[in-house]
């Protein structure tokens, strides 16, 4: 580590500001610091050093040194990307995750959260009858969600969580902090939205919030031998009310061995109505009811599920996406499920239609305003069962083939592996082109060189 590096670890330390690790201090020491911060147990884990961020400043002095030795800077923020993409050797890590603070002000319709900020903190500070467009795990950070896309089961109605991004603070490649808001800085705010990392540290992002009291949502299950008609319906379904209705659904495999479809609709229209579609459903052959009730938005999460998805377990994650759920496509998916080697594994469909789409496809960097579907093939596996890798890997592998048959190019950048930067430029399309102009105005050394803005060059 360099010199400078040396004094900025020395002068954090005296600031109370905790080093995880950094260079010099042995494998082991690396080893237990940053599998403590990513979720994947199965990445191999690089980095120079890993710093602990609480504040705006912190975060600009570790910037400015990081410049001046030319030492090439990624972020964690909540730790949730599958691939842990900014953790390479050579990489001095800046982990803003204390920066979680939430501040809502519904008055103006708007909530800021610090850069480290978790879905489940931001839904905890908010007010019962509003809210703003969340991924589905609480773990998830939310600015990366964003400035990714953000797919949620709000968005057929209010958009991405990238759509309700209004302004952001960003400490730049030269330390300074850039205020990103159609006022300020209009180019950097359509690069955050939905243009991935790259850019810079966002310390603070500010969404939009929407009034919306409750929500009808339910969960219903169907053996393999109905999915493909419950897929056809729910896809019609989501075509005569693309605003009102969202399905997020996939397969998996229930505590009693079998595997099943679920889906689970969630209704953002008027009631009577809402009703009528899910008696509807639940009356469908095949269909199991496991629950139906209107609810704050908040309480359609369940903490005590996601544990099924626990942080330093194995996963190998790929990712598809469909233009609509046609006959052909659910054969391909009920088949893989069909296939799932472990409980462990599923697949997980995303849901995209409604308000996103009706958005020009060159008001964002976010670049796929079509209606589509994307795909999570999830394989995953104990640390100790590393004879199981093989089969999961396997399979998932020869699904995500399968399906790249009928997918769209590109693909979802928050899910893709590092290596896939053809896909990464086949989504962003000619979006490429601006924010590859944005990128070098705001970062012309390419210090921050994990992020998006560095695969698409």
């Amino acid at each position: 580590m360099g010199s400078s590096l040396e004094l900025l670890v020395s002068a954090l330390r005296k600031r109370g500001v905790r080093i995880a690790f950094e260079d010099g201090q042995g494998p082991e020491v690396k080893r237990r610091a940053l599998q403590a911060t990513t979720f994947n147990g199965a990445i191999e884990l690089g980095a120079r050093a890993l710093v602990e961020c609480a504040d705006e400043p912190t975060v600009q002095s570790v910037v400015r040194v990081a410049a001046s030795e030319g030492v090439p800077l990624a972020v964690v923020a909540g730790g949730h990307d599958m691939w842990a993409r900014g953790f390479v050797d050579g990489n001095l890590i800046l982990d803003v995750r204390r920066m979680s603070q939430v501040r809502a002000d519904p008055a103006a319709g708007e909530v800021t959260v610090g850069g480290g900020t978790l879905t489940r903190d931001v839904l905890a500070a908010l007010p019962d009858e509003m809210v703003t467009v969340t991924g589905t795990l609480l773990g998830v950070g939310l600015t990366g969600l964003a400035i990714g896309g953000g797919y949620g089961t709000l968005t057929s109605r209010f958009g991405l969580s990238a759509d309700c991004i209004r302004r952001a603070r960003v400490v730049l490649a030269d330390g300074t902090v850039a205020t990103a808001s159609e006022e300020e800085d209009a180019d950097l705010l359509w690069a955050l939205r939905g243009g991935g990392s790259g850019m810079g540290v966002v310390t603070a992002l500010t969404l939009a919030l929407h009034p919306l009291p409750k929500v009808l949502n339910a969960m219903l299950t169907w053996p393999l031998d109905h999915a493909k008609e419950a897929m056809l319906h729910a896809q019609d379904l989501l075509q005569r009310h693309p605003v009102e209705l969202s399905f997020f659904m996939g397969f998996l495999t229930v505590p009693a061995g079998e595997k099943v479809l679920f889906t689970i609709p969630f209704w953002t229209g008027n009631s009577a109505a809402g009703e009528a579609l899910l008696q509807a459903l639940a009356s469908r052959d095949g269909a199991h009811l496991v629950y139906q009730r209107w609810s704050t938005f908040k309480e359609t999460f369940n903490e005590e599920a996601e544990k099924a998805w626990p942080k330093g377990r194995h996963y190998h994650l790929l990712t598809r996406t469909l233009r609509t759920l046609n006959a052909g496509a659910i054969d391909i998916l009920v088949e893989g499920a069909r296939r799932m080697p472990a409980p462990t594994s599923a697949i997980i469909l995303h849901d995209f239609h409604g308000t996103p789409a009706s958005v020009p496809r060159n008001a964002t960097a976010f670049a796929l305003r079509e209606d589509h579907f994307v795909v999570e093939i999830i394989a995953h596996w104990e640390p100790a069962a590393e004879c199981d890798r093989g089969v999961e890997r396997s399979w998932a592998e020869r699904l995500d083939v399968e399906l790249s048959h009928v997918a769209l190019p590109g693909g979802y950048t928050n899910l893709l592996k590092p290596s896939e930067i053809d896909r990464v430029r086949q989504f962003y399309g000619a979006s490429a082109t601006r924010l590859l102009e944005i990128k070098r105005r705001v970062d012309p050394a390419d210090l921050f060189r994990s992020g998006v803005g560095r695969l698409v060059g």
